[in-house]
């Protein structure tokens, strides 16, 4: 609606109606890449092949269509127009391909392509300048960091729903998971949720005006690059975090069932740990008031390496302590769902007079989906290959356990280290 010039911080009205968008966004999501190319698969008889080559070339022009979205958003910005009204704009063509995805369920592939590939764009259309709403808050108090816990905790809260939704709604009506008449109530539901959530931002939430870039030149987003090195070495950190978080993300139903046995009992574990993910997130904003950004990563980070430890303990006869697992690396993993956005945001206030925080979400947005198509491709296919084949890369050492615990514990390693080097280089102190 209105628009607020150098407001200074934005009301819990506006706080909650923004944040609500994350709930559904996060729950469409969810089921978009965990349940469709299944059901596509198994219910609608597409070949898996099929919809893993549709997904690998869509996701690859999702990167590049990024680029040109975040150009796109940071021009119009320039020249005056509103976040709120392309946020609106995705968001409209986003419920319709939701619609042509969950509702009409078509068995013709190029009208599956094209209803996928819409759902990609209208996504990044609206998420990079929702994004950037974090990152183009003031930094008052704790309210940057506040209104990105909340935003996150509506994000896992949507996650939980999505992964709840399809198993009540097949037990309650005796059906197949993947039952067409399931995902078809599960997408009526996430639809009616996003029509709900988008009249919710359109009315309750006041837009403000808090940076505004001057101009925009590929000179300009180099220097910038070259003149604050803490950039380069947070995206660094960034795409190794999400990296490793994703190994453990796509092999979780496999080591779960097969691994642990515990087939029945996969979805509810996944809900238990969102569930103490979705606890613990105030605990880190409660903290976010002391310490500064990255020592917060670096004690997440040191809680979830403690923590997946304990997986290489845990087998069949054991499986008790994997719940252990879950509780503890449930806490750690809140903060790197918060820390990413705020210290985005505090690298970026060194460039106030020419911000480009559209250029750099969008930037931030292809680190993340290159990390989890990366992580997809290394770990499915690398696994899947080998046990194909029944080639075991150590002795005495199953390859779930290789893929699913050993890499993403070095790789979180990994993060650790650079985490401290990046405190240690930048002067980044305990204290905030």
């Amino acid at each position: 609606m209105r628009s607020h010039q150098d407001k200074p911080q934005m009301s819990i009205k506006s706080i909650l109606a923004y944040s609500f968008q994350s709930f559904y966004l996060a729950g469409s999501f969810l089921l978009l890449f965990i349940f469709l190319p299944t059901f596509y698969n198994l219910s609608l008889g597409f070949a898996l092949s099929t919809i893993g080559l549709v997904i690998l070339l869509s996701r690859f022009f999702d990167v590049f269509s990024d680029i040109f979205i975040g150009y796109i958003t940071e021009k119009r910005l320039i020249d005056g127009s509103s976040k709120k009204n392309q946020i609106l704009l995705g968001l409209f063509i986003f419920i319709f391909s939701l619609i042509g995805l969950y509702i009409v369920q078509s068995t013709n592939i190029y009208l599956f392509i094209f209803y996928y590939n819409l759902a990609l764009i209208s996504y990044s259309i609206a998420i990079i300048p929702y994004d950037s709403i974090v990152i183009d808050q003031k930094k008052i108090s704790e309210k940057r960091f506040k209104l990105a816990t909340v935003k996150e905790m509506f994000t896992i809260a949507g996650v939980l729903v999505a992964l709840a939704l399809p198993t009540i709604i097949s037990q309650y009506l005796s059906l197949d998971l993947l039952n067409p008449e399931v995902i078809k109530i599960s997408g009526y539901i996430m639809i009616f949720l996003a029509i709900i959530g988008t009249f919710i931002f359109y009315f309750f939430y006041e837009e403000s005006i808090n940076f505004k870039s001057q101009s925009i030149s590929l000179a300009q987003i180099i220097s910038f690059l070259k003149n604050n090195k803490k950039i380069s070495h947070f995206a660094l950190i960034t795409f190794f975090n999400l990296l490793a978080n994703n190994f453990t993300a796509n092999l979780f139903i496999i080591f779960v069932s097969n691994y642990l046995g515990l087939k029945d009992y996969a979805g509810y574990l996944l809900i238990l740990y969102f569930t103490i993910t979705l606890i613990s997130t105030p605990l880190w904003y409660f903290f976010g008031k002391t310490f500064s950004n990255m020592y917060l990563l670096q004690l997440g980070t040191i809680i979830t390496i403690f923590g997946f430890f304990f997986v290489a303990f845990t087998s069949a006869d054991n499986w008790e302590l994997y719940i252990l697992v879950i509780f503890i690396t449930g806490v750690g993993i809140g903060v790197d769902l918060i820390i990413p956005q705020i210290e985005l945001a505090d690298i970026l206030d060194n460039n106030k007079d020419n911000r480009l925080s559209q250029i750099f979400t969008s930037f931030f947005s292809i680190i993340r989906k290159a990390a989890i198509g990366i992580a997809a491709g290394i770990a499915l296919t690398g696994y899947g290959y080998l046990e194909n084949v029944g080639f075991s890369l150590i002795l005495e050492i199953p390859n779930i356990m290789i893929f699913y615990f050993m890499m993403p514990m070095s790789i979180k390693i990994i993060v650790l280290i650079l985490v401290m080097r990046y405190r240690s280089k930048f002067h980044v102190s305990i204290r905030g």
